[in-house]
């Protein structure tokens, strides 16, 4: 049985249930290995969510639509029912298949007793067939499994890492005055497409200019980048299943006046940070020091101070000021403290670190560079 399979039931386990529903794809590619498609959104030819049962013995199912059945194929769990979907045929009655799929799933592994279900993305009309008791709450059981990760997911992780850093290379070497914010993130999308040898969904930040990096967030768009603009990579991508992320702010041509000092405040926040991450170290604490260390500078940044990774982009622990759980060993993390000016702009400096028995390490560091020839 996998290790994250044997975590999951444990969680099922602590919250008092004997099984729990999982439809949030993070959750589901957690537990069965079934990395559910997500860059096109919800499938029009699905039903219902992919769905994954798991008991407290790590007995696990899986219901999948048959767009899926390749994919669902290789995931480790004890039952697959793959249904009718897609076809052309003749009409498939999408939702009746779904719930028959779900009935048989229910079926075949004798599911009884307590169930615990996502209350966030478990669809109400299941409830006849899958009772789910709101008294049993499974998340952050699961959440905290989650938090620490296996020998595996730590090979996965660091490849999503890589990915990230060969985008960020590739964003330094595209980006030049009179070229479109779309068409640099074009080149680096490419970069990390070629690198993973398939499509990548890629979530983060990419924005150009003053208003655009003091803004801190959004996607890019056909602006024109100009000499001087501060353009802002946060780049995040999910390759089999596991997401990268990463972020550097880097300027065509001659910063403006007082760049370095946004840029120095935020790349010596995250220095800080990787001098300070260690097991046992209160979240709370480790937040506080280093906003300290941005206002100290005479800036701030409107958001947290980094998250913990996965399945999910973000998951939990989040570093921020009211999270009072410790760093553990083999947590990855990321750290992205930001400094922000709306005359200068926003430099945001993020790097992905895998929490040591001692400290901390870089899955994959990339150069960060202020700025570049114009």
């Amino acid at each position: 049985m996998d290790e994250r399979l044997q975590r999951t039931a444990a969680a099922v386990a602590e919250a008092g249930a004997d099984w729990l529903v999982l439809t949030a794809p993070d959750a589901v590619a957690y537990a069965t290995g079934h990395v559910v498609p997500i860059e096109a959104g919800p499938s029009p030819f699905a039903g219902g969510p992919t769905l994954a049962l798991v008991s407290r013995d790590g007995t696990a199912g899986l219901v999948a639509a048959n767009v899926e059945a390749a994919a669902a194929a290789r995931a480790w769990v004890d039952q697959t029912v793959i249904y009718e979907g897609y076809g052309f045929e003749q009409p498939a009655p999408y939702p009746a298949n779904y719930q028959a799929a779900v009935a048989e799933l229910v079926r075949r592994l004798g599911v009884r007793g307590r169930i615990a279900a996502d209350p966030v993305t478990f669809p109400a009309w299941l409830a006849e067939l899958l009772p789910a008791d709101p008294r049993l709450d499974a998340t952050m059981p699961l959440a905290r499994a989650r938090a620490t990760k296996t020998a595996a997911e730590l090979v996965a992780l660091r490849r999503s890492a890589e990915a990230a850093a060969v985008g960020q290379a590739a964003f330094v070497r595209a980006l030049r005055p009179g070229r479109t914010e779309l068409a640099v993130f074009a080149e680096l999308r490419c970069a990390i497409e070629e690198f993973a040898g398939e499509r990548v969904p890629i979530t983060g930040d990419f924005v150009s200019g003053v208003a655009r990096t003091a803004a801190f967030t959004g996607w890019p768009n056909a602006r024109v980048i100009e000499a001087g603009d501060p353009v802002m990579a946060d780049l995040a991508p999910r390759i089999a299943g596991y997401w990268g992320d990463s972020c550097q702010v880097t300027v065509v041509g001659t910063p403006r006046l007082g760049h370095d000092r946004l840029y120095q405040a935020s790349r010596g926040a995250l220095d800080l940070a990787m001098s300070l991450i260690r097991p046992g170290l209160r979240i709370d604490r480790f937040d506080a020091e280093i906003r300290a260390h941005v206002a100290k500078a005479g800036y701030a940044y409107p958001h947290h101070s980094g998250h913990s990774i996965g399945t999910a982009v973000h998951e939990f622990p989040r570093l921020v000021p009211y999270e009072t759980s410790a760093f553990q060993e083999d947590m990855v993390v990321l750290v992205e403290p930001g400094a922000y000016d709306p005359a200068i702009g926003g430099v945001r400096s993020e790097y992905m670190l895998r929490v040591t028995a001692t400290g901390c390490e870089p899955l994959a560091p990339f150069d960060q560079v202020m700025a570049v020839a114009g």
